[in-house]
């Protein structure tokens, strides 16, 4: 098992911000390597199999363990010790709450086909990803990461969707498991969209279907 929270704490004094996706990852592997000295770890490791694409985190041994890991940003420059940090305002949240659904997924698959445990973990400083929607109906309502949601069943996008945000993405999503979401502090900067919080969602399986 993942102590994600403590995990998340340490890393939180060590590295309160990160300036990229792949900074993330590799940080993040790095307390895992503190904390499991002999345990190999994997970053970028192919799928295999039938799932395409590769797993941005895996634990070897005895027990191993996959993650995906997302950073969702908003605009934000901040200085912190020596250093200074310019993040740059993302876009598109719909089609990012569907990438994340996308990877609950292939952690799903994964899981299954493997018997190996799975998590998907975001790490943003947007509040607009945790805050409850102002309105029910938007074309990504399905793919809402909101703070007390819970993801299940099969996900799709509204029947407005434009073709330019499901281009790609045009298959629906479906999970065999249930999640709801909380989300936790992560650090605050002090400054202006300073304030980090991450949501950690492991995947499961029912056991009939785990290897």
């Amino acid at each position: 098992m993942i102590e994600i929270d403590q995990i998340m704490s340490d890393m939180a004094r060590r590295r309160p911000v990160f300036c990229s996706e792949a900074d993330l990852q590799h940080e993040f592997a790095m307390e895992l390597r503190l904390r499991r000295p002999h345990q190999q770890i994997r970053l970028e490791y192919p799928l295999g199999g039938a799932l395409r694409g590769a797993i941005d985190v895996l634990l070897l041994g005895e027990r191993p363990f996959a993650l995906e890991l997302k950073y969702l940003c908003k605009g934000l420059v901040a200085e912190v010790g020596a250093e200074q940090f310019t993040l740059r305002q993302q876009s598109a949240h719909d089609i990012r709450r569907h990438d994340v659904c996308k990877d609950v997924v292939r952690m799903e698959a994964f899981a299954r086909r493997t018997g190996h445990g799975a998590a998907v973990l975001v790490v943003s400083n947007d509040p607009i990803y945790w805050q409850p929607r102002r309105r029910a109906d938007t074309v990504d309502a399905a793919f809402d990461i909101a703070e007390a949601k819970e993801l299940a069943g099969t996900l799709q996008w509204g029947a407005t969707a434009g073709t330019g945000t499901t281009k790609g993405r045009e298959v629906p999503l479906q999970l065999t498991g249930r999640y709801s979401l909380v989300w936790r502090d992560y650090s605050d900067l002090g400054v202006k969209a300073g304030r980090f919080r991450y949501l950690w969602i492991p995947v499961s399986v029912p056991a009939t279907e785990a290897h």
